[in-house]
């Protein structure tokens, strides 16, 4: 195997783990808020982060997957399809947007409540800083994970469609 055909496999190879961390991710996001509220946010905040190299690896290994592809024209199937599949990527980016800054509020509001002494008068802390009820956090952030999983999907789908017509 030659340099030339490694290149390219190993890029293709790791667009492909990215998107496995990113659905799998996502879909356990979904799964684990869906029901019962977790305790502890500190999980899903440490996945963000894994999501976001997980994006950035997909990025950059998307861009040389086209790059060693061509452009295609807007006008072909294949370009129509490409063009889906990109403006998906772009809702995935928007919605990973609202989660990881809805987990980030969550965890200042923690904070705020943390440093809040509800025993002491002095502490004119405002009230409406407390934390959001654990319940509509939650239900609020599993349907993002489960928004973002199904378009990863509908993604990996377009991908498939890209790659074998």
């Amino acid at each position: 195997m030659s340099l030339s055909q490694v290149v390219p496999l190993t890029i293709r190879t790791l667009h492909v783990l990215a998107m496995v961390l990113a659905v799998g991710g996502t879909a356990a996001g979904w799964y684990g808020f869906r029901d019962e509220p977790i305790g502890d946010l500190a999980l899903a905040r440490r996945y963000e982060w894994v999501f976001w190299a997980a994006l950035g690896v997909l990025v950059l290994t998307g861009v040389g997957n086209l790059g060693s592809l061509g452009v295609p024209g807007p006008a072909t199937d294949w370009g129509r399809t490409l063009t889906v599949k990109l403006s998906l990527v772009v809702a995935v980016l928007c919605v990973s947007a609202v989660r990881t800054l809805s987990l980030v509020h969550a965890g200042e509001r923690t904070d705020v409540a943390d440093s809040t002494d509800a025993t002491d008068p002095a502490d004119t802390t405002d009230p409406t800083d407390a934390p959001a009820p654990p319940a509509a956090l939650h239900r609020h952030l599993g349907r993002l994970y489960g928004v973002t999983a199904v378009l990863l999907v509908v993604i990996v789908a377009l991908a498939e469609v890209l790659a074998h017509g």
